[in-house]
């Protein structure tokens, strides 16, 4: 990654907001797209886990002002197509991003570097002292609450409360098990204390996060890597009867086998992390009939910026989510390849860049 000078951005158009960031946290999605892992058009600036304030209103935006402080995020619903009609806020036919034919936005040049078009990366580009933004992707943030942890709100927090909340829809009393307690691990761990869950496991490689979890609320947490973790696995399915959720943040084929023995007859796995291109589902068919599983995707939690985010800054504010514990480390933008390799090592739990 470089940081470079002289970038030059739209003023913002009918319905859009500029935005100052101030803050933006550092996410496993940019690490996929900087690696190759994810398709994606270059050159491009990544980010997209961002609070800042207001410095620019467009036409017909009347509620925000200059100096409003404010959290985005990458998925704005139109509120007009089938998916948003449909209750699918995530799939918006219109926020599909630079490679949907769809996303005509996100397909206009708005960010040049010497006169040549630059692509916002997950339809924002937050690694940047300006971006624009939708006004149906920005909610403001309170009073009080750090733009350092408000921009978390963004992307690990909603997918953590919105995949528990509003997808999988977890009741008071259910067993649940989380593989991978990164920021979005916990965040999922801090939703089912929020939704009233019996008994939360985890799974995790790094020392740190296994620890973290336990604080975020995890009854226990099992470490992969030990010589006795499948017999320990089998043991706690056996003693249990499995757990009526699963969530795998991490979607590799050894996760997704972990899942399928975690899950119980009758229980559900929700697909959080995002997958290699290509990975097919290694759960077998037979399985997910025989046992009536249900197998689902959760992509940002299903969440609708208006609904949801103003609830979620209210849980973070209320003191019922630990918002604070998930920022382990703030750097500055030019150690943006530094954050990274945090996040490639598993260092801390959510590294925020500082603009």
């Amino acid at each position: 990654m470089e940081v470079v000078d002289g970038v030059e951005i739209d003023d913002p158009a009918r319905g859009e907001v500029l935005v100052r960031v101030s803050h933006c946290g550092v996410c496993q999605s940019d690490l996929g797209i900087a690696a190759g892992k994810l398709p994606y058009p270059f050159p491009v600036i990544l980010g997209h886990e961002a609070a800042g304030s207001i410095a620019a209103v467009g036409e017909g935006v009347d509620d925000l002002k200059v100096g409003d402080r404010v959290v985005l995020s990458m998925k704005a619903p139109c509120g007009n197509c089938a998916s948003c009609l449909s209750g699918q806020p995530v799939m918006c036919d219109r926020s599909g991003g630079p490679l949907s034919p769809l996303d005509r936005a996100a397909a206009l040049p708005r960010v040049r570097l010497r006169g040549a078009p630059i692509t916002r990366g997950l339809r924002l580009g937050a690694f940047a002292e300006f971006v624009l933004a939708e006004r149906s992707g920005v909610v403001a943030v309170p009073e009080g609450l750090p733009m350092s942890q408000a921009c978390l709100v963004g992307c690990a927090v909603q997918t953590g409360l919105g995949s528990v909340l509003n997808v999988a829809q977890v009741k008071g009393g259910d067993i649940a098990a989380v593989i991978g307690t990164g920021a979005v691990g916990l965040s999922l761990i801090g939703a089912l204390r929020v939704a009233g869950a019996r008994e939360i496991i985890g799974v995790e490689v790094h020392a740190q996060r296994r620890e973290s979890a336990i604080s975020f609320g995890a009854d226990s947490v099992l470490d992969p890597t030990t010589p006795d973790f499948e017999s320990a696995l089998t043991a706690l399915v056996a003693k249990k009867g499995g757990f009526d959720h699963v969530f795998d943040v991490v979607g590799s084929a050894q996760t997704l086998a972990y899942s399928s023995k975690l899950v119980r007859k009758g229980g559900a796995i929700t697909l959080v992390g995002v997958s290699p291109v290509g990975l097919p589902l290694a759960i077998p068919a037979l399985d997910i009939v025989m046992r009536q599983l249900t197998v689902r995707g959760s992509f940002l939690g299903n969440s609708h910026p208006q609904r949801d985010l103003p609830r979620y800054l209210d849980l973070c504010c209320g003191g019922r989510f630990n918002l604070s514990a998930l920022l382990t480390r703030l750097r500055p933008l030019e150690e943006i390849n530094e954050a990274f390799d945090d996040l490639r090592q598993g260092v801390g739990i959510r590294t925020v860049l500082t603009l």
